[in-house]
């Protein structure tokens, strides 16, 4: 009883909550009456599947979406690589531990603009998400590996564990699930910053781009729809996540 209560309350509660929001913005949209400080849902919701019809839509959007894979790849490689050279070596630990603060110091607009002249507007983007996800990876990485204890490895090697059989027997199954839940969710943070640097990057293509039109043309729902596009998108990718975390941590119990 108790477990259906609580599929129950885990459905019930986010619609619910997003039936708040979606009123009250319906209620200040309505009090507001001007469509370009504050349209309905109801013409945001129009726009966003007129969004589908759109070629420009697409090509900004998948311009958007390839460079966050591209940043987040980069930046996912690099977290673990050095969460696990980490763990082996004081020095390299000590090392990451004094570049983080300084990356996660670094203001975003004045790298970007930097990054602008040094290299391209693509670049400066990707680059500047690279460093913004960077710290947050590297975290996630390091509460991962953390299921890896010492004594498991000792013990692994007292009874002369291949190696290929340590990583994909034992070490695979401990931090793979954790792993992709928190890939789920760094992804859906790299596709939102990567947005915000094509804004200050002033990037030709893609959603940034297309939202800094909309907003010199005051065209707000299109803006808003935007956005929806962006939001829908991290929701699909974190719940996928979830999803495929769960699919492992019952295919290795």
């Amino acid at each position: 009883m108790k477990k259906q209560d609580s599929r129950v309350l885990k459905i019930a509660v986010p619609l619910v909550t997003a039936a708040i929001i979606v009123g009250a913005w319906a209620v200040a949209a309505a009090a507001v009456g001007e469509p370009i400080v504050l349209p309905s849902p109801l013409a945001v919701l129009k726009e966003f599947f007129l969004l589908f019809a759109d070629g420009a839509f697409y090509a900004g959007y998948f311009a958007t979406l390839g460079r966050s894979l591209i940043a987040f790849a980069a930046s996912f490689t690099l977290a673990y690589a050095a969460a696990v050279w980490a763990r082996r070596s004081e020095i390299v630990s000590r090392t990451v531990m004094t570049v983080l603060p300084l990356v996660r110091a670094l203001p975003t607009v004045a790298v970007a603009l930097l990054l602008v002249l040094w290299t391209s507007s693509r670049a400066a983007a990707v680059i500047v998400t690279m460093l913004v996800v960077f710290p947050t990876l590297y975290t996630n990485a390091e509460n991962s590996l953390s299921a890896v204890t010492a004594e498991l490895s000792e013990m692994c090697k007292v009874y002369r564990v291949p190696k290929k059989t340590r990583v994909v027997k034992i070490y695979l199954p401990l931090v793979a699930p954790s792993a992709v839940t928190a890939a789920g969710a760094g992804f859906s943070l790299n596709v939102k910053l990567m947005v915000a640097a094509e804004v200050i990057a002033a990037t030709a293509r893609g959603l940034g781009p297309q939202l800094n039109i909309d907003k010199i043309n005051y065209e707000t729902a299109h803006l808003l729809a935007l956005v929806l596009a962006i939001v829908v998108t991290g929701i699909a990718v974190e719940l996928a996540a979830r999803l495929v975390s769960r699919a492992m941590v019952k295919k290795y119990a």
